[in-house]
């Protein structure tokens, strides 16, 4: 998805599971001051029917091919495994990138527990489901109540529309499956990567932001992470694990000033 006609471009990079939609509440703003690239990254959303490992290095392979005829670096804003995304391209091509913003990202304390425990029941919950005598109309609704619950400290705020732009990418049996399959090698990946040390050698400015109420990576997270002229920290209250969904106009308070420096 490519709107806005600003002299910079700012790249939208969603999270696991999710895809370009998740950004549906923010973009038109940004789009009134920047041209805006939301992508849907291999093995998710339009582009879920390919993926290959490692995972991360071809993310940033792709992204670094989204924006090299872009005349001037870009801005580049992560939420969560977009995040990860969006640091690690940051800190192979420089060149490419003006700056960052980080929104709840996993790693800066390591893998969260929610992730392999919390997280892990609900998913165990949803294998179970493809196993069942189901129709997958019943599969898909709950993958988009599951995501409603994780990602939103305020589950209503995603819609039917923001429900149903993110479960048509489960509608079947074998795309939970590969999001199971994705989902091992994530976590996999972001364990493996010197996250804290990939903050502290960035030679971009960045913003870090989390949801204080975010079950997934948990805003705690924002005070292990040194402040500098270049580095700065935010948390925004009574919100969750995509605050672009969960508290669009809180989110963008953060970010605009941020990219406007």
């Amino acid at each position: 998805m490519a709107v806005g006609a600003g002299d910079r471009t700012v790249v939208l990079v969603h999270g696991y599971s999710d895809h370009g939609g998740t950004w549906q509440k923010v973009i038109p703003t940004l789009a009134e001051r920047y041209r805006v690239l939301a992508v849907d990254l291999p093995g998710f959303g339009r582009s879920s029917g390919y993926w290959r490992e490692p995972l991360i290095d071809g993310y940033v392979e792709a992204l670094a091919d989204l924006v090299a005829d872009e005349p001037e670096p870009v801005s580049v804003i992560g939420n969560s495994l977009g995040s990860v995304t969006a640091l690690a391209f940051a800190s192979q091509r420089p060149d490419l990138v003006a700056n960052v913003v980080l929104s709840d990202m996993p790693g800066v304390t390591g893998i969260p527990r929610t992730w392999t425990r919390g997280t892990q029941l609900r998913l165990d919950r949803i294998t179970r489901l493809l196993t069942a005598p189901l129709p997958d109309r019943y599969l898909q609704q709950m993958m988009g109540a599951v995501y409603a619950g994780l990602a939103l400290r305020h589950p209503l705020r995603a819609d039917a529309a923001v429900r149903a732009g993110y479960s048509e990418h489960y509608a079947t049996r074998q795309q939970v499956s590969n999001l199971l399959a994705i989902g091992t090698v994530v976590i996999r990946e972001i364990a493996d990567l010197p996250i804290p040390r990939m903050l502290d050698e960035l030679t971009v400015p960045a913003l870090l932001l989390w949801g204080e109420n975010d079950l997934l990576t948990p805003a705690k997270a924002a005070r292990r992470v040194t402040v500098t002229a270049d580095r700065a920290v935010a948390v925004i209250p009574s919100c969750g694990h995509c605050p672009q969904l969960d508290c669009p106009s809180e989110f963008l308070a953060e970010v605009l000033p941020f990219l406007a420096r």
